[in-house]
């Protein structure tokens, strides 16, 4: 609906400007059948040449104008400044002759009269709508660099954020995992664990590992954008897969279904798994265990593409245009952002293709291994990144 109400209203101001053109053109071929005899128009002067080309100018300079609102980028609500401009132009000059030529005495014929009002009002309304246009552009340029401004600083925001994060994780976070990690293999080895305790100490590793994991993913996208990333033919099928077979594990009464071909290789890099377990982990932590998701896998000449699809309640309209940006306070809200700068530093993109009170659907997509998008994806991904 908003779609069709942005296509009304580039629709109304490139229709305005289309009339106007119709209407100056209807009125000159009025004006010269009418007064075909003037003087002025009549003559074989050189002037009289001149006076004819001038009058139509103006359809030009609006027809112009029309194509111009047609083909242009621009916001739509800055589309009908042009008009404004166009009419305004047309009516101070059309006054302002009428005052000279019909208020005051003059020495000209009737015909002549309207000739010199229609060049009047006719270069008022091209110069109208020259300067509406280039009034347009300058706003539209301004418009983008504040935009861009905006992307910068919320990306410097993002950089900030994340190399607080990569710091802090590395020298506290990172080397208390490796002495979990560490006394739980020594406690394995020296003591006779079966059952419980085995099935606890493997936990227990599992967990460490999974926190170094997450550093990596940290250090992974901060050094993307000084060199690039080390990308390889990966089977998602089989990464899916390990992780599905993770959240069994760990979550039971979650259900989790697969489908798609046996294999699908994408070029991305190493911690590809961690995009699959943080989506899978998330749908879990907002909708608790009494979930079941459904991950599909389809492949095509150039992307691998993965839905991942859950049926819980769904996510709120206030959280969906944050939903892939870092938290302003607080330790929660890190995992999506990660999510989607990892798959953006694979060469990726990533989506939250639907949601409502039945589910929500993430759409991620990677360059098919050997596909043509493979080079130009990933190079589009980090020159997103360095935005």
């Amino acid at each position: 609906m908003t779609a069709v109400l942005r296509n009304t209203d580039r629709d109304l101001a490139q229709t305005l400007m289309t009339g106007f053109w119709v209407l100056f053109t209807v009125a000159y071929l009025a004006f010269f059948y009418l007064f075909r005899d003037a003087r002025e128009i009549a003559d074989a002067s050189l002037d009289g040449y001149l006076e004819v080309i001038l009058l139509g100018i103006p359809t030009v300079v609006l027809l112009a104008g029309s194509m111009w609102l047609r083909d242009a980028d621009v916001d739509r609500e800055l589309r009908p400044r042009i008009v404004g401009w166009t009419v305004g132009m047309t009516l101070f000059f059309a006054l302002a002759m009428y005052a000279a030529l019909f208020v005051v005495e003059t020495r000209f014929d009737h015909g002549e009269q309207w000739l010199i009002l229609m060049l009047s009002v006719g270069f008022g309304a091209s110069s109208g709508t020259v300067m509406g246009v280039l009034a347009v552009r300058s706003k539209q340029r301004e418009r983008e660099r504040n935009r861009s401004q905006a992307v910068a600083r919320r990306k410097e925001r993002e950089r900030s954020q994340l190399e607080y994060l990569n710091h802090y994780l590395r020298h506290e976070v990172l080397n208390e995992a490796q002495k979990i990690n560490g006394y739980a293999t020594l406690l394995a080895r020296d003591a006779e664990a079966d059952g419980d305790g085995a099935a606890y100490l493997e936990t227990i590793r599992d967990s460490s590992d999974e926190i170094a994991a997450f550093v990596g993913s940290i250090r992974t996208v901060l050094d993307a954008s000084d060199h690039e990333p080390d990308l390889t033919a990966v089977d998602l099928r089989a990464v899916i897969e390990a992780e599905v077979e993770q959240v069994r594990r760990t979550h039971p009464s979650v259900a989790v279904e697969t489908s798609g071909p046996e294999s699908a290789a994408a070029l991305t890099g190493e911690l590809v798994n961690r995009v699959f377990r943080n989506l899978l982990e998330n749908a879990i932590e907002h909708n608790g265990s009494d979930l079941s998701i459904a991950v599909d896998v389809s492949v095509d000449d150039d992307w691998v593409t993965v839905g991942i699809r859950d049926d819980g309640s769904g996510v709120s309209p206030e959280e969906r245009e944050s939903l892939f940006e870092p938290p302003e306070a607080g330790d929660h809200g890190y995992g999506l952002f990660l999510t989607k700068n990892l798959v953006q530093v694979y060469g990726g993109t990533i989506a939250l293709a639907e949601t409502g009170p039945d589910g929500t659907e993430f759409a991620v997509r990677f360059p098919a291994a050997g596909g043509s998008s493979d080079t130009a994806a990933a190079r589009r991904s980090r020159q997103r990144l360095a935005v």
